[in-house]
């Protein structure tokens, strides 16, 4: 029984996203061009399921992880007026970083790609791994998190394909008929009166 006990107190303790209630996502506000040995500072969001502040009492540190092949820093963010709202100040040195958001009792969130000296690829929130669904009131006013509002689609549908009808074309004039008639009897005629004497002869 003190086994099962141990056990089930290990699990606990060893497993706090499950239960702090699953997952968390980490939104980035706005970042521009990243510069070697440059002060930067961002904005990000930790939302529990993607929608929501943290519902417990204490979310914990929270922060952003650049890692390369060669190098790993936590930056550790502060918070903001906003609910779930936070504030990082970094510095990087040249190279190409795996981004993460360190978000408290929940599991890293993989943010992107940033190259230093350069910009931030997002990578896109995997939609079947973490179902974003937003649903009850906004906690927040008028500077809220960019929770994208709908599924990206898997792939851009091919546009359709218009073909322009042919412009109608306009019935041939009768004169301009008449005069291709006359000119052709006319030519006959002088051709018969050339060819009679060559045969005659």
């Amino acid at each position: 029984m003190r086994i099962l006990a141990l056990i089930c107190a290990f699990l606990l303790i060893s497993a706090p996203s499950a239960v702090a209630g699953g997952w968390a996502v980490t939104y980035l506000d706005p970042v521009p061009s990243i510069q070697p040995g440059t002060t930067h500072t961002v904005g990000y969001w930790v939302l529990q399921h993607g929608t929501h502040p943290y519902a417990g009492d204490d979310l914990g540190r929270t922060g952003l992880r650049f890692r390369s092949s060669a190098d790993d820093q936590v930056f550790t963010g502060v918070p903001l007026g906003e609910p779930a709202h936070y504030a990082v100040t970094f510095t990087l040195p040249p190279g190409t970083f795996e981004v993460f958001g360190v978000q408290g009792v929940f599991q890293e969130h993989p943010i992107g790609t940033l190259t230093v000296p350069g910009t931030l690829l997002v990578k896109p929130v995997d939609r079947e791994k973490f179902p974003i669904r937003s649903d009850g009131p906004s906690p927040w006013g008028a500077i809220k998190p960019p929770i994208p509002t709908s599924a990206p689609a898997a792939s851009p549908a091919p546009a359709a394909v218009v073909v322009p009808e042919s412009p109608p074309r306009e019935p041939v004039p009768v004169w301009l008929v008449g005069l291709v008639v006359a000119g052709a009897a006319g030519l006959f005629v002088v051709l018969r009166k050339r060819l009679r004497p060559a045969a005659r002869r």
